[in-house]
């Protein structure tokens, strides 16, 4: 059983988030806590970087921010809901800081089945397995 889990969501595999949490829930520790992470990569992708103002991400994480407490008061028991973050940055990257700066775990994402373009380059979710400090499960 797991004290820390972290899911990150994109909002990309809604199709799995139901076996995401299910889960979650079921390696949580009857103490644990599940907390959910949301990273913005807009600004990393440098051609599209000058079409998103501040006001724009701004907007853009405070839609996030609701979305993601809705899911948690609709999926997560009230005594394993932990922390929202919204990150910018790389999106394996951040999640890789995320999990290391608050001792999680376990980390538990979704993840597509891969394609050429990420068999050659590499998805988010096979970096993290990688480079994880701690466990991971990836739904597909």
């Amino acid at each position: 059983m797991f004290k820390q889990i972290l899911l990150p969501l994109d909002f990309e595999h809604q199709e799995l988030y139901p076996q995401v949490v299910a889960s979650a829930l079921k390696l949580c520790h009857p103490q644990g806590q599940i907390h959910l992470l949301y990273v913005n990569s807009a600004r990393v992708h440098h051609a599209a970087a000058p079409l998103y103002s501040s006001e724009l991400i701004g907007n853009l994480d405070k839609v996030v921010e609701q979305q993601l407490g809705d899911f948690m008061q609709a999926h997560i028991p009230a005594q394993h809901q932990g922390r929202i973050k919204i990150k910018h940055g790389v999106v394996y990257d951040t999640i890789l800081a995320q999990a290391r700066k608050h001792d999680i775990e376990l980390i538990v994402m979704p993840a597509s089945r891969p394609g050429a373009k990420t068999y050659l380059l590499g998805s988010n979710a096979s970096k993290v397995v990688r480079h994880a400090d701690c466990a991971v499960l990836v739904i597909r």
